[in-house]
């Protein structure tokens, strides 16, 4: 895969003699087919992993481009984008280019084609429109920044309320100790009980609290079933597995989705918050996930740096939630059941448009 610096190209007023010095471009229906035998093609054009201010372009081009001087994306928030607009270059050969296109508004629609030119004239493919996304507020008036990965809406913050939407409190878990008696806890954290801590980590809460029908999203959002995790994880990684056909003492889904899902850096480094090695991370997505750790119901918090755990809606059986978990030393994504007196993030979500 090619990721290439931005550029602005030159205006080309590029002239062909046979179609009477009028610039050629293919449009979705390709009505100069007959005219013209193009060399490449676009066999995938496509835009992810959408937040407030950038969004990532895919371009798959094939075909011999021998004699293709120029390739790149054209957007514009009117529809058929030209090399007149924003456009980015991408280096003319057979094979996928992916661009993250930056400096964009949130709640915007904008349209996205690839091109290339070949012969004074320009190659366009059908356009792709998306509209990036708006943060969303929960009932306490926390704002969350929203990533669009495939056909689904994520919080890439994780979720910090202490209180139920209806304006009820969810019970404060600070000094709580050991809790593994209680039946039903329905508890929030601050990871080592320092409220200065949710700022970046969000808050932990038991299983209780995740499936409560008071909830705890904002309207229109929710808690995600294990479903929703895996329609994110086979989207990430078609190669990807089910919870269900998960073997028995194998818990990962896919060897490369958490590091799509994880912030970069290390603490050693100075620049993250995760421990080394911090394998295979690249946040490719915009999740923004980070290693929040856990609570164990004994009364101890564990986790902070190494892993990122988190709540599904679903339950394995009377004791045992469902939870997702990405760790510091290797890129995967897994799912397992624990306690669902335990403490985990939680991350709301809803189905795009």
């Amino acid at each position: 895969m090619n990721h290439n610096k931005s550029y602005k190209p030159t205006t080309l007023i590029l002239y062909a003699a046979f179609l009477m010095n009028t610039i050629v471009a293919c449009n979705d229906t390709n009505d100069i087919d007959d005219l013209f035998d193009w060399p490449a093609e676009f066999a995938d054009v496509r835009v992810d992993f959408i937040d407030s201010g950038s969004a990532e372009f895919l371009a798959d081009l094939t075909g011999n481009t021998s004699e293709i001087r120029l390739a790149g994306f054209a957007l514009s928030q009117n529809t058929a984008p030209t090399m007149q607009d924003n456009t980015v270059g991408f280096s003319p050969e057979p094979g996928i280019h992916e661009y993250r296109f930056s400096g964009l508004q949130a709640g915007q629609t904008y349209y996205m084609r690839a091109y290339y030119t070949y012969k004074d004239s320009v190659f366009y493919s059908p356009q792709v429109s998306f509209t990036t996304p708006s943060p969303v507020t929960d009932h306490e008036g926390n704002n969350y920044p929203v990533v669009q990965i495939g056909n689904q809406l994520w919080m890439s913050k994780n979720l910090m309320v202490k209180t139920f939407t209806n304006g009820e409190g969810i019970n404060d878990g600070t000094g709580s100790g050991n809790y593994t008696d209680l039946e039903s806890p329905r508890f929030y954290f601050h990871y080592n009980d320092d409220p200065g801590n949710t700022s970046t980590y969000g808050n932990l809460y038991t299983w209780y609290v995740a499936i409560d029908n008071r909830g705890i999203c904002p309207a229109g959002w929710r808690v995600p079933d294990i479903q929703d995790w895996e329609n994110l994880t086979l989207h990430l990684d078609p190669l990807g597995t089910t919870y269900q056909d998960l073997v028995p003492g194998n818990h990962e889904l896919s060897s490369v989705a958490g590091g799509m899902l994880r912030t970069t850096g290390t603490i050693e480094q100075g620049n993250g918050l995760w421990y080394h090695p911090n394998s295979g991370a690249t946040n490719q997505t915009a999740a923004h996930i980070v290693p929040s750790g856990l609570r164990d119901p004994s009364g101890v918090f564990d986790g902070l740096g190494y892993n990122a755990a988190f709540w599904s809606y679903t339950e394995l059986n009377l004791d045992n939630g469902i939870m997702i978990y990405t760790h510091f030393f290797n890129p995967g994504l897994h799912a397992n059941s624990f306690s669902k007196k335990t403490g985990y993030a939680i991350r709301c979500m809803t189905n795009a448009d």
